[in-house]
């Protein structure tokens, strides 16, 4: 019989290299960053595509893909996810914060070689939590939020704070949440300040 005895345990961090892309469209001076977060389960090459319609709007377009790969097998393209499958609350909230922080991290490298009046930040009914969740804890960051096919979620929002006095939502369902050249003329009326 061997013995042996534990002499070391402990937690080691990895960080994941995950890809964006930063499109430039028309006259950028003073335009917005236009932040774009793919549903659970696409890429950076279907949010690619999705979002061609809306790269006329004037200003920077920054399309960030998920962090965490799904790891199925026999799929020719990979799907990503911007929170692994969790199932407790504290430790969906614990890579929320830690996925939040990497798209700061994304964003404020980009910030000082660009010349952004304002932050868009854009999402789908697949991350409308991150989205919600980094609007909540950051709103200092953000200047309007869309989303298409869903809805904000409020749970992370102190419900009587001014925090987010200064934040405009732009909610789009139905007929409104489909990509088009019709969206992208709404989305820039409403940039601008219009209905």
């Amino acid at each position: 019989m061997s013995s042996y005895e534990l002499l070391l345990s402990g937690k080691a961090s990895f960080s994941l290299e995950v890809p964006y892309r930063l499109y430039r469209t028309g006259d950028t001076k003073n335009n917005p960053l236009f932040v774009y977060l793919h549903e659970n389960g696409r890429n950076l090459s279907a949010l690619e595509k999705i979002t061609e319609p809306l790269r006329p709007l004037a200003g920077y377009h920054l399309l960030i893909q998920a962090p965490y790969a799904d790891v199925q097998a026999g799929s020719s393209e990979r799907s990503y996810y911007w929170i692994p499958d969790y199932k407790d609350e504290q430790t969906i909230t614990a890579a929320r914060e830690y996925v939040s922080e990497f798209l700061q991290e994304v964003i404020d490298g980009l910030l000082p070689h660009i010349d952004a009046g304002r932050l868009v930040l854009i999402g789908w009914e697949g991350s409308r939590n991150q989205v919600s969740y980094f609007c909540a804890t950051r709103p200092h960051y953000i200047n309007e939020m869309i989303l298409f096919g869903g809805s904000v979620n409020r749970s992370w929002m102190e419900q009587e704070s001014t925090r987010y006095k200064h934040l405009r939502m732009l909610g789009l369902s139905g007929k409104d949440a489909e990509i088009t050249s019709e969206t992208s003329k709404t989305i820039q009326r409403w940039i601008q300040g219009g209905s």
